[in-house]
């Protein structure tokens, strides 16, 4: 799809906001992660109408903001289908302040879990351990996270959660949106 690197969370933010849709850079991101993870057509133009309804009461968006949001979401498919290993949750750099960066996630699982269950609309027939992981995402997206002191418990448990998070979008990808491959036949007609 696409090997471009995602714009910094900083346009992202400005192109947004200047776009006045229902969302941030994270719950964006999060969104369209909850899209590929949940088995939406990987396609350049499925995801647009479920993304309208949900930041922009089912309007189309502004040409700037469907072109960055297109790019993330190309970028999305591009981390997933190249096995999932440079999946990153979009969050903001490391020099912003750790509860910054702690809102910013809880607010990316918020968009995953509305983009994911939009288009996955067989979970409870998920095996257990999928159904138990997208409990733990939105009891995550629940938690309040205060860190009254920025000291390294506090950045090692972000960064634990937030690589939690990254496997489980992952594991959802594996489970709802990889085609099965494809058998061939060895019988000789």
């Amino acid at each position: 799809m696409s090997k471009e690197p995602l714009p910094s969370f900083t346009k992202i933010t400005q192109t947004l906001e200047a776009a006045e849709l229902y969302t941030n850079a994270s719950e964006t991101h999060g969104i369209l992660s909850g899209f590929v993870c949940g088995g939406i057509e990987l396609d350049s133009q499925s995801w647009q109408s479920h993304f309208n309804n949900v930041v922009n009461d089912g309007m189309g968006l502004p040409i700037n903001a469907k072109k960055l949001i297109d790019s993330i979401y190309r970028q999305v498919v591009h981390q997933f289908t190249d096995d999932g290993l440079g999946f990153q949750l979009l969050l903001p750099d490391d020099n912003v302040p750790l509860d910054e960066r702690a809102e910013a996630m809880a607010q990316w699982t918020q968009g995953f879990l509305v983009g994911f269950g939009m288009v996955q609309q067989a979970l409870n027939q998920a095996p257990d351990e999928i159904q138990e992981l997208i409990r733990d995402i939105r009891d995550i997206s629940q938690v309040s996270l205060d860190f009254e002191q920025e000291d390294e418990e506090s950045e090692i448990a972000f960064v634990e959660i937030v690589e939690y998070l990254r496997a489980g979008a992952m594991i959802c990808f594996n489970t709802f949106s990889r085609k099965p491959p494809m058998t061939i036949s060895k019988t000789i007609h």
